[in-house]
């Protein structure tokens, strides 16, 4: 069935899509092209590609994309460069990443690059036509280690300091050039939503000069899962034909000696077996960049993390990732830089080979531009709670929503209900919110999932079949505030036709009593207990439920859902809430075939009841009492969780974690008033985590993501309570 979804369409007037002849599924080839850039009022340059790609001008980074859009359709970028071009004209190159391997970031589609450059009117190089000449990227490592499960591949280079002339001169001798050969048709459309500015974000000091010497760890490390199931499914290089193993290169990193600093960054002289530490101002995402200057061949690893460790050390592989890049340097001079964007407070530079002389380290910023709105009170705990929620917002916000800027930068639903709330404040639009929902409409259906349901993350492949039924009816909810902050009828009466379709994947699932039973996949509560107890009946997803049906009715105006959710309301008012007055989180069929009630009850299954609105503080009034003086940010331990304080009350209700229990708790808190009870509540959320990473997190413990988008949720509780001006 093809759904109605429209569409700005984008037409190139002479270029072509093209890629290396027979080359466009091979995973993880890099190609540059190049032109040259006339003085002139105007030199527009309008591309896109697949996967990514780096716009440069003489080799100073322009623009990173093409914004991020569904399977089969890619997004436009009109750059003006003319402000870049120099007296006696420029070097225009666009390096482009075709990884053409499935991931949760970039997917998996056949590598090519589309573009069209613009001087004054004229066009004056067309891919495809003339104007353009390219080369592989071979000082990029092609065979590659993926970065981690949800992201592609690590970055590995072998430098040589003529290859700048590529970038930078306007006649260049020695490049083997390849033949570019047209793809198959694209279907092109609008970008939908404003340009970054990338700012340079330098490091804020150096806080340790490290002595170390390389270690044979082979026979101890353990890979992770992103290198152990690589198969023809789960794309990648297998480890046997990869080139350079950087989780092994940096693992062998064994530190002797620590020399603890705290000092402004200036160049550095970095020997073999030495190693730089620098400290960002705050949890920051960009590009990691610096200069290096080296007398002999040389061998760099970069380190970085969300933080630096008790025990002074970078944790490269915290997330099952492998933040170390490489570069190898002929003797030379270079401006440095990794192609994609990597998240990090803390980088530690290690010279395993030769001497280098390091300057001008810190970070290309990626991320949402810069906002006018500011925390309006005095109170310096909120003023620094609302700084770091606005960089966690800003840091996860770049052409979609994203859950976090580092393991993963994928679109997950759920986590987009509470950002696109943040982004209506800080920007007074929605058209990031747009973008991001009109993805997951674009496509007739996804690869490898049933008839009706939805990605659990998106733009990204779920090759292995799986998804989330919970985030799938988030996506409807976020669906009503969409259009009551956007007013775009047209917009949800397109996606009509793919919401009719979710509630009938829903319904074999019904029992008698009309709840869901035995939902396939990953059901997914909350990352706490609550994820455990999901089978065969779990109550918290059918409050869910009935909040879905309820937000349909109100989209569609169809009373027959407002009907099928009051029904399944009042079956789990009967069925889930207990003599001890919490509801229990879920059913299980006994031998006899009978649904028998677990009688386990956890923090989040309370905040489902009342967010859905299945119970109320009229009509729950003991249990509304109780969560509110009873429940909260200091019933557990500090840096302890899910350890109870021995002074708490209901230690047989298993505790709520930040995703999202504690993040439903302060919106119910916010919904009905307490705003004294909220204010509190925040500070002792979120002030360890302002404080360790200027950034909010996914979890209560910097145990996962320590920058995660939904997190900044909190700027929208403080606009409402007046905080923001």
């Amino acid at each position: 069935m093809a759904y109605p979804m429209k569409t700005q369409n984008i037409q190139f007037q002479s270029a072509v899509p093209v890629w290396a002849a027979g080359r466009e599924k091979e995973l993880n080839l890099w190609l540059s092209a190049r032109a040259k850039l006339p003085r002139v009022e105007s030199c527009i340059l309008k591309l896109t590609g697949s996967s990514a790609y780096i716009v440069k001008v003489d080799g100073a980074f322009i623009a990173f994309g093409p914004a991020r859009s569904a399977h089969g359709f890619y997004r436009v970028d009109e750059l003006e460069l003319a402000p870049y071009i120099k007296e006696g004209g420029s070097i225009l190159t666009i390096t482009v990443a075709g990884y053409n391997c499935n991931s949760y970031y970039h997917i998996e589609q056949p590598s090519f690059l589309c573009a069209e450059l613009t001087a004054d009117g004229d066009i004056i190089a067309a891919t495809g036509k003339s104007g353009f000449f390219c080369r592989e990227v071979t000082e990029h490592e092609q065979k590659a280690e993926r970065y981690s499960f949800q992201r592609t591949f690590c970055e590995v280079y072998n430098l040589d300091p003529r290859l700048a002339a590529w970038e930078t001169e306007q006649e260049c001798a020695g490049f083997s050039l390849l033949e570019m050969s047209p793809t198959e048709e694209k279907t092109f459309i609008a970008r939908g939503c404003g340009y970054n500015t990338y700012d340079w974000t330098p490091a804020k000091s150096i806080s340790s000069r490290v002595e170390f010497h390389v270690g044979d760890h082979s026979d101890e490390l353990k890979y992770q899962r992103q290198m152990k199931e690589i198969s023809d499914i789960y794309k990648g290089f297998y480890t046997c034909d990869v080139t350079t193993d950087s989780l092994l290169a940096a693992r062998n990193l064994d530190l002797d000696v620590i020399h603890k600093t705290d000092e402004a960054p200036g160049p550095e002289q970095i020997r073999a077996g030495h190693a730089v530490t620098y400290q960002m101002e705050r949890n920051t995402t960009g590009q990691i960049a610096f200069d290096a200057v080296c007398e002999e061949d040389a061998e760099i690893i970069v380190t970085f993390d969300e933080y630096l460790d008790k025990d002074d050390y970078v944790n490269f592989r915290r997330m099952s990732t492998v933040n170390a890049p490489i570069f190898r340097l002929k003797k030379g001079s270079y401006h440095l830089s990794t192609f994609e964007p990597y998240t990090m407070s803390v980088l530690r530079i290690f010279v395993t080979r030769g001497s280098v002389r390091v300057s001008g380290v810190g970070l290309v910023y990626f991320g949402a531009n810069k906002t006018q709105k500011r925390y309006s009170g005095n109170d310096p705990v909120l003023a620094k709670i609302f700084d770091a929620a606005v960089e966690t917002y800003r840091q996860n916000t770049f052409t979609i929503f994203m859950d976090c800027p580092s393991r993963e930068r994928a679109g997950w639903l759920c986590d987009s209900f509470f950002t696109a709330r943040v982004e209506k404040i800080l920007t007074g639009n929605s058209e990031i919110e747009h973008n991001f929902l009109e993805n997951f409409f674009l496509p007739d259906s996804f690869r490898c999932l049933p008839k009706g349901m939805f990605p659990m993350c998106y733009p990204g492949d779920q090759v292995d079949g799986n998804f989330i039924p919970n985030w799938a009816m988030w996506l409807v909810i976020e669906l009503e505030e969409h259009l009551e902050r956007t007013g775009d009828r047209s917009f949800v009466d397109a996606a009509k036709p793919r919401i009719d379709a979710l509630l009938e994947y829903f319904k074999p699932f019904e029992n008698q009593d009309g709840l869901l039973e035995k939902l396939k996949k990953w059901v997914f509560v909350e990352w706490s207990k609550s994820n455990e107890l999901v089978q065969d009946i779990n109550y918290p997803t059918n409050m869910l439920y009935a909040k879905m049906l309820r937000c349909a009715a109100n989209l569609y105006g169809d009373n027959s859902l407002r009907e099928k959710a009051d029904r399944i309301a009042r079956a789990i008012n009967e069925q889930s809430y207990l003599e001890n007055g919490f509801y229990c989180d879920n059913a299980v069929y006994n031998e006899t075939g009978k649904a028998v009630l677990s009688g386990k009850c956890t923090e989040s299954c309370q905040y489902y009841a009342f967010f859905c609105e299945i119970a109320t503080p009229e009509s729950r009034p003991e249990l509304w009492r109780r969560l509110l003086h009873d429940f909260g940010p200091y019933r557990v331990k500090k840096g302890a969780w899910p350890n109870f304080n021995e002074d708490a009350k209901w230690q047989d209700i298993y505790p709520s974690n930040a995703f999202i229990g504690n993040y439903l708790r302060l919106e119910l808190l916010y919904r009905y008033g307490e705003y004294e009870k909220l204010t509190e509540n925040i500070k002792g959320y979120f002030l360890k985590m302002a404080e360790l990473t200027g950034t909010l997190w996914e979890n209560d413990m910097p145990t996962a993501s320590c920058n995660h988008g939904f997190a900044s949720h909190v700027i929208y509780w403080m606009n409402g309570m007046g905080m923001v001006e």
